[in-house]
């Protein structure tokens, strides 16, 4: 492998001229500067770009820990347009955004503990989806400048932002409550998989209690987030005497998939049967019927969460600032958005 020295010798400079010209630094003469890019192209030499990096301090990278659990986060549109929020923030400061999926646990992933052992980060925006296995806590270990998405981190409430899970569930059972329907389903996910579906099945028992109706009593069937599994558990719930009159569905994509198996089994929405879902993503309003669902503010979580990064970075440059400790959980409110895949059951 050719080295910095002997692009040197080739172009009969000091290799603190070759550095120079590889970083665009000024004051070196476009002659000099000519004959040090021959030099490499002959020799074929490839700077040490990470070496380059972390000898400034920085490496204008910022990644993005998204832990594999139900599915790829390609596939849900809420975490791409929070993404999409962390990368416009990133864009502002000329950083660079790098996505890793390290499958759950994320302690045992060699790709995951490869890339924080590298140092070749400068901060880190984890999503946090299990209290039990923090993707922070070897982030932490480490060093690192860190900001969770999620109701968790290796420091307990520190440094993490989520939505209002609990009072968007709340409120969108209440509507249902209130529309005057009692025979209900619920197309939930396996217990104790998620942090946020825990928030929102308690926000739904929250509202069915104070309306004095027995919470236990609602059939409940596990799906995976996927309008796949939504249309399965749908065909299911749908299936029990007495039929449901309303659905309660953790996401949208669930939602969509069991307004899609009530389509099929000629039933209509919401005239036999009402349908709500949750995240309100981008699909949700040109479904069809529009689904009522609970807005949560995701591209506003992913600016924030950024923002919230980047002072952390900042402050660890300032000797004696404990900036793994710097804020306080930022609670995010959901919105109940009402549209016309729900209303009054028939008499």
């Amino acid at each position: 492998m050719t080295t910095l020295k002997e692009v040197a010798q080739r172009a009969n400079v000091s290799t603190a001229t070759v550095s120079k010209v590889l970083s665009n630094t000024p004051y070196v003469s476009e002659e000099t500067r000519l004959r040090v890019l021959q030099a490499v192209d002959e020799l074929g030499y490839i700077p040490n770009l990470a070496a380059r990096a972390l000898s400034k301090g920085r490496t204008y990278i910022i990644a993005v820990i998204f832990p594999y659990n139900y599915d790829h986060l390609f596939a849900d549109p809420l975490v791409l347009t929070m993404i999409e929020g962390i990368e416009s923030v990133c864009t502002e400061r000329h950083y660079n955004m790098l996505i890793s999926t390290p499958r759950i646990p994320v302690s045992e992933s060699e790709q995951y503990q490869r890339l924080v052992r590298s140092g070749y980060l400068d901060g880190v925006i984890a999503f946090e989806t299990m209290p039990d296995k923090p993707v922070t806590e070897m982030l932490a270990g480490f060093g690192y400048p860190w900001v969770a998405i999620g109701y968790y981190s290796v420091t307990g409430r520190n440094n993490v932002l989520h939505p209002d899970d609990f009072a968007g569930a709340k409120a969108v059972a209440t509507h249902l409550i209130g529309l005057g329907h009692r025979q209900f389903g619920i197309i939930g996910v396996e217990a104790n998989s998620l942090t946020a579906a825990e928030r929102r099945m308690a926000g739904y028992r929250s509202a069915f209690e104070e309306a004095g109706l027995p919470f236990e009593a609602i059939p409940q069937v596990v799906g995976n987030f996927s309008i796949e599994s939504g249309y399965q558990a749908a065909e299911a719930l749908l299936s029990l005497t007495p039929r449901s009159t309303a659905l309660l569905c953790l996401n949208d994509r669930m939602a969509m998939g069991a307004i899609q198996r009530a389509h099929s089994l000629g039933l209509h929405v919401p005239a036999d049967l009402s349908v709500a879902g949750f995240d309100d993503i981008p699909g949700a309003q040109f479904f069809n019927p529009p689904i009522t669902t609970v807005r949560q503010p995701a591209r506003e979580m992913g600016v924030k969460a950024a923002h919230m990064l980047f002072d952390l970075m900042e402050a660890q440059k300032q000797p004696q600032r404990h900036y793994h400790q710097s804020f306080a959980p930022v609670v995010f409110p959901t919105e109940l958005i009402v549209r016309q895949s729900t209303d009054q059951p028939r008499t």
